[in-house]
């Protein structure tokens, strides 16, 4: 280290310095006054006060041994997912390892090495340079050298007062074809057409391009490249419409990870209709329509069965209806437009019939969704399971209903289904229900009470069914006893109906993380090993269950890419093995990160390295404090920063010199005041 000695004025006043200061003005008040009332020798005054202000001030000789500190120059490598995706990592430490030799070499210079990643947008070097220069003194710093791919989303931002240089682990002209998602609808209503829009990227003018939706045959187009290709793809039915579009790759290009990609439609209607039959009214009946009615998205035709037609009472005729309900359009012409059909407490009477309910249950099997809430009707055998109903039902009544008061409780597999998991942690405090329909089920049964099924969830054909075997669901929404989750639990239960995503019983999810790809499976029973297809190649991945029901499985992707994973009847596709989506949108190198005219105010240049990182590095070259870091070279700036070793204070002058200094003056001042009174008389 260089030592550099330092000499400067300092002061060490005798006196507070507030009070010192309020001496000087008195001393010049009362010069002035001397001046006014005719003084004869104001300059020896004024060099007396200024002696004394000047002595008590303190003047010291301060001599400083410093230190010259090392410049910092910090070496930031991109650990991004974008430079794993295109095989660059070993290249970058390669490049890490000729830089740190190559600075290691200049004096005075202290090296720094920063690892920074992206972000959820991609690579933000703003946030890598905060991070290196977090604890590095300004003034010490003489640059920052960033090894990467250049693909940052915040050059600009990344600007700063000294040079910063790019290290490109790549090679000019690199080629990578990619898929680049302009735009696709989340959600789109049942029956139209939805419109992806997606372009492809390469130096090729055009390309094949394989499109799969759902679990329909892929199509393979040759579509023209840079230009937006709108594809169709048509919503017939509620739920996820998963989509797969990718490229072949091509010979020499960085990565095949971003030719293909994976996203989803919701098919939705922009209203659901569900009918409501009603058989006799009771308590429970508003409670089941203001459930339904409170979700501002639906259309409730409710049908109530007040009088069947045969009964004969003494009602006026004049008092009836005079317009028939539209029984027929509803069940057999329109039923198609319904989501879902509710029976509430349903008696067989000659009001509907065995022709329109067979409707009913034809629709269900087709896809329709079917919800029976039982009543007194069902243990006489003369509730739905006697109509064409029956058939659809995931129970059997047996027996009348038995009255007794008991609590509700989640099954097994109420705890982990979907429909009922969430609400486990409440069911100790659950409200009593008071009558219960004894049942054999061969569904679900998520809910049940004093040893019998309430809640019992089917599957039939490609439609679904759910029975409650109690009509004292309501007791809940009344709060008795403390109440419990009624608009919970029964508005899950009808949109699992409607086929609600995230609320499936039996589904197959993937995730993508960076080189692996995890597997999910929802099931009631062992789905056995999921079957994973990867260019081709098919391999099983084993799903280990766990303790909520879920099955989960993993394989490492040893090049990320389109996946097409099948699991027994559940199928499903995504880009695996990476983490970020936004990091392998393009994957070959970029020199322009750091090309705006604000982030060349620093000074900084570009370097190629190749994707080995074995090519040579230039000089080191450093700049005065003032120079400006040029485009060719790695310049660096000397900070030229020093630290204080030790200090040493000696005084001017003595005490004493001070006070003779003072005396002389006041002699003087004395002399001549007296010379002048004598030359006066003698005037």
């Amino acid at each position: 280290m260089t030592e550099i000695d330092l000499v400067k004025l300092g002061l060490d006043p005798w006196l507070p310095p507030y009070f010192l200061f309020g001496l000087a003005l008195v001393g010049i008040g009362l010069l002035a006054l001397y001046v006014r009332l005719g003084g004869k020798a104001p300059l020896t005054r004024f060099g007396l006060v200024l002696v004394a202000f000047i002595g008590l001030s303190g003047p010291s000789q301060v001599r400083e041994e410093r230190v010259a500190l090392t410049d910092i120059v910090a070496v930031l490598v991109d650990r991004s997912e974008s430079m794993s995706l295109s095989d660059r990592v070993t290249g970058a430490e390669a490049a890490l390892r000729a830089l740190k030799a190559k600075l290691g070499q200049v004096e005075n210079l202290e090296v720094r090495v920063t690892y920074f990643d992206g972000g959820g947008a991609g690579t933000a070097l703003a946030a890598g340079l905060d991070q290196a220069f977090a604890d590095i003194p300004p003034d010490r710093v003489a640059g920052a050298i960033v090894i990467s791919d250049g693909r940052f989303i915040d050059g600009e931002d990344a600007a700063r007062p000294f040079p910063v240089h790019q290290v490109l682990v790549g090679a000019p002209q690199e080629r990578d074809r990619w898929i680049d998602l302009r735009s696709a609808p989340r959600q789109a209503p049942i029956g139209e057409i939805a419109k992806v829009i997606v372009r492809v990227e390469d130096r090729d003018d055009s390309v094949p391009l394989t499109v799969r939706v759902g679990t329909d045959t892929p199509q393979t187009l040759t579509v023209p490249t840079g230009e937006d290709i709108v594809i169709e793809v048509p919503i017939v039915q509620r739920g996820l419409v998963p989509i797969a579009i990718e490229t072949p790759g091509v010979s020499g290009e960085v990565s095949t990870a971003n030719n293909g990609l994976a996203l989803s439609i919701t098919g939705v209607r922009d209203r659901l209709r569900v009918m409501l039959v009603t058989g006799q009214p009771y308590a429970g009946s508003r409670a089941w329509r203001n459930l339904l009615k409170s979700d501002p998205s639906v259309d409730l035709v409710q049908f109530t069965i007040l009088r069947p037609p045969e009964k004969q009472d003494f009602t006026p005729t004049e008092e009836l209806s005079l317009i028939p309900f539209p029984t027929r359009e509803l069940f057999l012409e329109k039923i198609d437009s319904f989501d879902l059909v509710v029976f509430d407490r349903f008696s067989r009477l000659s009001v509907l019939p065995d022709a329109y309910l067979d409707s009913v249950a034809q629709w269900v099997e087709g896809g329709g969704a079917f919800l029976m809430l039982a009543g007194p009707s069902e243990g006489l055998d003369e509730g739905v399971q006697s109509t064409p109903l029956g058939r659809i039902l995931p129970v059997q009544s047996r027996g009348e209903p038995i009255e007794t008061a008991f609590r509700p409780a989640l099954t097994e597999r109420g705890r982990t289904h979907p429909v009922s998991a969430s609400l486990a942690e409440q069911s100790d405090s659950w409200g009593k229900w008071l009558r219960v329909q004894p049942s054999t089920a061969t569904g679900d049964i998520l809910l049940q009470g004093a040893g019998e099924p309430l809640l019992v969830l089917g599957q039939v054909g490609r439609g679904r069914v759910a029975a409650v075997m109690s009509d004292q669901a309501w007791l809940w929404r009344r709060g008795y006893d403390g109440g419990g989750p009624f608009d919970e639990l029964f508005r899950r239960t009808a949109h699992w109906l409607m086929k609600e995503a995230d609320l499936e019983a039996d589904r197959l999810v993937l995730r993508s993380q960076p080189g692996r790809l995890l597997m999910e499976r929802q099931s009631g029973a062992d789905p056995g090993p999921a079957q994973v297809n990867v260019s081709g190649q098919i391999f099983p991945v084993p799903l280990l269950p766990t303790e909520t029901g879920v099955w989960r499985g993993e394989t490492q992707m040893a090049k990320p890419g389109l996946v097409y994973v099948q699991s027994g009847d559940k199928s499903a596709f995504i880009v695996a093995g990476i983490g970020n989506p936004n990091e392998a949108r393009l994957l070959s190198a970029d020199p322009s990160a750091l090309s705006g005219p604000q982030a060349k105010q620093g000074g900084g240049s570009v370097t190629w390295v190749g994707k080995a990182g074995t090519d040579p590095l230039p000089e080191i070259m450093r700049l005065g404090s003032r120079q400006k870091a040029g485009t060719e070279g790695l310049s660096l700036r000397r900070a030229g920063a020093t630290s204080v070793t030790a200090t040493s204070r000696d005084a001017i002058l003595p005490p004493w010199a001070y006070a003779m200094i003072l005396a002389s003056l006041a002699l003087l001042a004395w002399w001549r005041e007296g010379r002048l009174v004598v030359s006066s008389r003698k005037s």
